[in-house]
């Protein structure tokens, strides 16, 4: 049996920066323990970024916030004040780890390697003296308030783990969500929560790629549109998101499809969007959240994403510009022309998809030709039949419901002593480095409240 100030439940970013700010602040003297079921501490950190960590976004912080849904916008502003990119970077430059920036703002560390990022995590957690139990899930946690004449004297929180038994009077749930299941995230944390209360926006995996019907694009795999504008009608609103779009074997992926893929997945479940008799239900049971659906082998009903190919131009420029090429260059072949506006390997399966044939010259393209090639250059549907397994999805969508949290200080409005940090919260971002700037965000308030609490 062991007893600490503070408990931190889960090793990754969310949970080693709230170890870290809850130590600095109580100066060394912290008696923290961090829990990580994992042999080590930020098992998925290492794989983010494609290995080399997009540790955040540089853009300024009015911008940052601008990326956000308003909900998640007004949950997130505190957090990212408090704690925002320079500082988070400056925690790591003062170790002598520099940084780059990349296209949209991405900064990655010099060396192109998450473990430069972890290495000073662990630095930091080591010379701060925080104690730290690998192997070791929490198989629940209980709070124990000792109480004197009908007034909490002291709130102790009892953790059983797989190992021993901690007590603890401040516990931070840093358990991530269901993204990456491999590196330990399996949901655990939901479960906790919901013992002291708490409710949950059901999980579904966000950030991921997209399956497609086009029987054209399985031959396509490799290519990749640069900048191009991607859109989701639904109703009420259509969602616009801007980058690089692939083609992969199955589908769609690249940053702008997997950002939309975000509001895809919001609206999964609800009418007109999938085959709900086609929904594996794989556990029905309240009380394992995150085992609520598996959208894996789902068809998705009446789902379609639309392609804007040349978003610099509007139609009736492009109309201008394709007429006054015509009449300037009228023996082109239309598939050669095709070349300044599409790359090689898709101008044949373009024409094809859209019949019109790319062996007629500009100047036997018929009108109802011209309007085709512009209507799809700037509105190329694809319909999606489904995601890709959850398994491959980068964050999770949903969690924790913010408003059973106060965004001041991330400690929980129906559990004294709890606190939360990192993606099992309901808030999340798109892709670009704005999740794990929440993680660390998150995490650094959490812990710099609960040392502010106890010092008080």
């Amino acid at each position: 049996m062991k007893n600490y100030k503070v408990a931190i439940i889960g090793g990754g970013p969310a949970g080693m920066m709230a170890a870290i700010s809850t130590a600095q602040e109580l100066k060394g003297k912290s008696n923290v323990v961090v829990i990580e079921k994992n042999e080590s501490l930020g098992k998925k950190l290492l794989l983010t970024g494609g290995g080399r960590c997009n540790i955040t976004n540089l853009s300024h912080i009015k911008k940052f916030l601008g990326k956000f849904e308003k909900e998640d916008k007004l949950f997130l502003k505190h957090a990212f004040y408090t704690f925002d990119n320079k500082k988070l970077l400056s925690l790591f430059e003062s170790e002598g780890l520099e940084f780059k920036e990349e296209e949209n703002h991405k900064c990655f560390p010099i060396t192109d390697d998450s473990n430069s990022i972890l290495k000073i995590l662990k630095d930091y957690l080591d010379e701060l003296n925080v104690d730290i139990l690998v192997k070791n899930s929490v198989k629940y946690i209980i709070n124990n308030n000792e109480k004197k004449d009908n007034f909490i004297k002291k709130n102790i929180f009892k953790i059983k783990t797989e190992k021993e038994t901690i007590y603890a009077e401040k516990v931070i749930l840093a358990t991530g969500g269901i993204s990456y299941p491999q590196t330990g995230s399996t949901g655990d944390g939901y479960k906790i929560a919901a013992d002291f209360g708490h409710s949950l926006i059901t999980p579904k995996p966000g950030l991921i790629s997209l399956n497609v019907e086009n029987s054209y694009f399985k031959h396509l795999s490799g290519i990749t549109f640069e900048n191009i504008e991607v859109s989701f009608k639904t109703k009420g609103k259509t969602i616009k998101t801007k980058g690089n779009v692939l083609i992969t074997h199955s589908g769609l992926s690249g940053p702008a499809i997997l950002d939309i893929s975000n509001y895809i997945v919001e609206n999964i479940d609800k009418e007109g969007i999938i085959d709900k008799n086609n929904v594996n239900i794989e556990n029905n049971n309240q009380n394992d959240f995150y085992n609520d659906f598996n959208y894996d082998n789902t068809f998705f009903e009446n789902v379609f994403v639309s392609l804007d190919l040349i978003p610099d131009l509007n139609k009736e420029e492009l109309n201008e510009k394709m007429t006054k090429d015509s009449q300037a260059n009228g023996k082109t072949m239309v598939k050669n022309y095709m070349k300044y506006y599409l790359k090689n390997r898709f101008i044949d399966s373009f024409l094809n998809m859209i019949e019109v044939s790319g062996n007629k010259t500009l100047s036997n393209m018929t009108k109802n030709d011209k309007n085709k090639i512009i209507a799809n250059l700037k509105d190329l549907n694809v319909k999606i039949n489904g995601i890709m397994p959850k398994e491959t999805s980068m964050i999770t969508c949903g969690g924790i419901k913010t408003n059973e949290i106060n965004s001041k200080t991330m400690k929980s409005k129906l559990c004294n002593g709890l606190y939360f940090a990192g993606e099992l919260i309901e808030s999340y971002g798109p892709t670009g480095g704005y999740n794990l700037q929440i993680a660390f965000s998150t995490g650094f308030l959490a812990g710099k409240s609960v040392a502010d609490s106890i010092k008080n």
